[in-house]
């Protein structure tokens, strides 16, 4: 079934179309309200995501429990019922009794959620109960259904058969939004049908989408853009030639241009429509054509012998197509014609075939949706009754299993005294090991701590010494090699105040979203400086927006360590180059939400051996660069660690004598 197909049978059963819904949406007030369904929804899908984690907890004792003591339905009770829908529902699809077939498949659908032997049918399940829904103007039910669908994960197996079917659900949606008048939220689902559609390339149900698209700007008066959407239909069609899709598009076009008051363009789209419509048996579009010449050669021509014609014709055909929504608009319009041409005595016997339609077809929406309650109720009573019965066997069964339930209770607490004990044991022999490498990681730092203050102070007594024996130049650059020495100091001790505070537990993170780029144009300056000073070449290539989601503290820091090792372990005359690259998911998504962070060099580079003792505490020994600059080797665990807290993860490429290569993913999701 397609979509175009599918609109068709809301239309008949509903008695409605989608140009002349008037009176199907004045009972929209009476119904429960959308937002409420949605809200509902919602509710019960937060009680069972808490309900699951719960769970989680007890799963595997839950379960084996449950399948010792649950005296539920057997298997083969529950597909002799399953059959027994199934048998209904083909029958009230004859009958074509809409309300009965939504019952039915909500039955089904509660069904497939509590046999797992029936799991894999639910997803289509769930896309007719919605189907039908819709027909039986229950929209709040059809919502619900289809966004559960919609929320279903995708399996490896059954991907683009789910997809297609998700496609399907986000049109059927806009159909729903479509008949409530609510434009904007139509048009949402019928872009996200055809969005899906074009990943899948299914030209069929894109096209379809396009025109549905178009519909909803025509409503919204929009019609340049109904008209180019109209026109990418009909684009599809020349190659998929499904002819009554052209002839509702054409038909569309017509309509469209006629809105718009340019007739030169319109007439020959109806003309066309009209033709197409008698070849393929469309009585619909056929009739509707006819009214709207009809109101071409009254209004602008003034040809009303022609235009009374076309209404007979139209009235002819949609008495025999059964069409009473459209046979209500051609009385409407013949007392209009028959007004503006004189003749009010057949201007008043239209109007009452018109008002007279129009009170039959008010009063079956009233009864219909009496019946919908009806029916509703019903289900709730039976639902109760089942629960109650479910109730007593379960309590019945419970008696019966009570002394096992307890010996497997007892069995469970003696596997968790024993995972308990191993636990603790496990933790100690981790907690001694942590220990260990602290005392060796602070012997590392108080040797790296004490070595530099030794050389000031030694430095400060030569200075003192020969304060007066100096000249200004040496005394100049014995005090540029003091500064260096405490700038490392200084940077050694930020170092180590950062890894405490993660270790403590004291560095709050904060993330948020804000441009990268803007980040990091900001805060390179002082690392271009260090390079010019040191002779080397420090290249930035970045986009003009990267938005990302992180503590921009953290992050700033990470990058900021990153090029001053990358500046430290390259030789003048060489290159470090920091790298935003955007990352799609795949290649039909325009927009990145993931961005490799990467900094390069054409340093010294590390050896296999280097590049694994880097994170470990317990090896850890700092090098100096190619200037003799010096450092404690602690920057890259720090930066490793706040990485980690983004979910994130350092990675390493490096050649000793070529270079380094750091990078990072991360990512706009929040």
């Amino acid at each position: 079934m397609d979509t175009t197909k599918e609109q068709k049978k809301i239309r008949a059963l509903a008695e409605n179309t989608k140009y002349y819904n008037e009176l199907l949406i004045e009972q929209c007030d009476s119904w429960l309200s959308v937002e409420e369904g949605l809200k509902n929804l919602e509710e019960r899908k937060n009680k069972e995501t808490s309900h699951k984690k719960s769970k989680k907890k007890w799963g595997f004792f839950i379960l084996f429990l449950l399948f010792v003591t649950w005296p539920g339905r057997t298997q083969t009770d529950d597909r002799q019922q399953m059959e027994s829908y199934r048998a209904q529902i083909d029958s009230a699809l004859q009958e074509r009794n809409a309300s009965q077939a939504a019952f039915l498949y909500g039955q089904v659908v509660a069904l497939c959620r509590v046999n797992l032997s029936f799991e894999h049918e639910l997803p289509e399940n769930l896309f007719n109960y919605g189907l039908w829904s819709t027909y039986a103007g229950n929209h709040q039910t059809s919502i619900e259904a289809l966004v559960e669908l919609l929320d279903m994960p995708e399996h490896p197996d059954d991907a683009i058969s789910l997809l297609i079917l998700k496609a399907r659900a986000n049109n059927l949606l806009g159909i729903t939004y479509f008949f409530l008048e609510r434009w904007d939220d139509a048009l949402v689902y019928y872009q996200k049908a055809r969005d899906m559609a074009t990943e899948i390339q299914n030209k069929q149900v894109v096209s379809i989408a396009e025109n549905n698209i178009g519909n909803i700007y025509q409503k919204k008066e929009n019609y340049q853009a109904a008209i180019e959407h109209y026109h990418r239909c009909l684009q599809l069609q020349e190659e998929l030639d499904d002819r009554e899709t052209i002839c509702n598009t054409t038909f569309n076009l017509g309509t469209c241009y006629i809105e718009l008051g340019d007739f030169d363009e319109g007439l020959p789209y109806l003309d066309l429509a009209l033709t197409m419509a008698r070849e393929i048996g469309d009585k619909e579009i056929e009739s509707l054509s006819l009214v709207r010449l009809a109101q071409y050669n009254a209004q602008v021509k003034r040809q009303f012998t022609e235009a009374l014609t076309q209404i007979e014709q139209a009235e002819q055909i949609a008495k025999e197509a059964g069409y009473r929504q459209v046979l209500n608009e051609v009385y409407h319009t013949g007392s209009i014609i028959e007004e503006e041409r004189g003749d009010f005595v057949s201007a008043l016997a239209y109007f009452k075939q018109y008002k007279m339609l129009a009170d039959t077809l008010f009063n079956e929406k009233t009864v219909n949706q009496l019946h919908e309650y009806e029916v509703r109720y019903q289900t709730k009573e039976k639902e109760l009754e089942i629960e109650r019965q479910q109730a007593e066997i379960s309590r019945q069964k419970a008696r019966q299993y009570m002394l096992s339930g307890g010996l497997l209770i007892v069995g469970v607490l003696l596997v968790m005294l024993v995972y308990i004990v191993t636990l603790r044991t496990l933790r100690n022999r981790e907690l001694a090991e942590t220990n260990a490498t602290k005392d060796k990681f602070f012997s590392i730092i108080s040797h790296d701590l004490k070595n530099p203050a030794v050389a000031q102070r030694d430095a400060l007594q030569l200075l003192l010494d020969n304060s007066g024996n100096w000249d200004a130049n040496s005394l100049t650059s014995y005090y540029q090699k003091l500064l260096k020495s405490a700038n490392g100091q200084v940077d050694l001790l930020y170092t180590l105040l950062g890894w405490a505070q993660l270790q403590t537990g004291r560095m709050p993170f904060l993330p948020a979203q804000f441009d990268l780029t803007v980040i990091m144009q900001s805060g390179i300056a002082l690392i271009r400086n260090m390079a010019d000073g040191k002779g080397v070449t420090f290249d930035v290539q970045m986009p003009e927006t990267a938005i990302v989601t992180c503590d921009k503290n953290m992050l700033t820091t990470v990058v900021r360590n990153l090029l001053t090792n990358a500046v430290k372990f390259t030789a003048k005359g060489g290159t470090v180059t920091l790298a935003i690259s955007p990352v799609s998911p795949d290649g039909m998504n325009p927009v990145s939400t993931t961005y490799i962070v990467s900094i390069a060099d054409t340093g010294t580079g590390m050896t296999p051996e280097q590049i694994e003792n880097l994170f470990r505490l317990d090896r850890q020994h700092s090098r100096r660069g190619t200037a003799g600059e010096q450092g404690s080797g602690l920057g890259l665990i720090v930066c490793r660690e706040l990485l980690q807290k983004h979910g994130s993860a350092l990675q390493i490429e490096s050649e000793e004598g070529k270079g380094s290569r750091f990078w990072f993913e991360i990512t706009a999701e929040k």
